[in-house]
């Protein structure tokens, strides 16, 4: 099985981020994906507390095939981890004999030879890259080649990002003057509400 993992911020999570999971499955040949919210990501202070940014992922994927959450493989995950430590909880939570792959922005993707503890080659499937902002095809693929001369050669899955424009930041602003965002599923914008977030 080809599991895919995408780790993020997710404040909140949006429209944007659950169609490019979609897609993952539907144009990267993944078989699922599972959505999680990172403790505390490294690039990132984020506004809602874990539990409440990891239950909005829950509702949000509640009724989308072959997209989950999965609150034991979250709350494992060290607040600070690598790639190595991810892929190593991934096997030993789902099962060493699933291909992983990792759902990342094109703007992540760009900074990968910076990050700790990369994994081998062979030991995972690829990234799946989204492209963000004004980021192209071509301009990735510069980025993959000089990666490649620093030894890295990971496979990518590209797929098209048809919601470039959709922000958590504005999401949280809009959320802050009483305006109902758009972008935001239903039952995520009524657990905002309920639990007076982005206030």
């Amino acid at each position: 099985m080809k599991i895919g993992i995408y780790a993020g911020t997710f404040d909140p999570i949006h429209s944007g981020h659950i169609e490019f999971a979609k897609s993952a499955v539907k144009l990267g040949g993944l078989d699922k994906v599972v959505v999680v919210a990172e403790k505390e990501p490294y690039r990132k202070k984020p506004h809602a507390h874990w539990d409440h940014r990891q239950a909005m992922i829950e509702r949000a994927t509640e009724s989308v095939e072959n997209v989950d959450h999965d609150y034991v493989f979250a709350s494992q995950l060290a607040r600070q981890h690598s790639m190595k430590d991810m892929l190593g909880l991934a096997k030993k939570h789902y099962s060493s004999k699933n291909e992983y792959w990792f759902l990342v922005g094109s703007d992540v993707f760009e900074h990968m030879h910076q990050w700790q503890d990369l994994v081998e080659n062979d030991e995972y499937g690829g990234f799946v890259v989204a492209l963000r902002d004004n980021h192209t095809a071509e301009w990735l693929a510069e980025k993959q080649s000089a990666t490649q001369l620093l030894g890295i050669s990971a496979k990518m899955i590209l797929i098209p990002n048809l919601h470039l424009h959709i922000s958590s930041s504005f999401i949280r602003t809009s959320i802050k003057r009483g305006i109902v965002p758009e972008n935001v599923p239903k039952q995520v914008y009524k657990y905002i509400s309920v639990h007076n977030l982005y206030q």
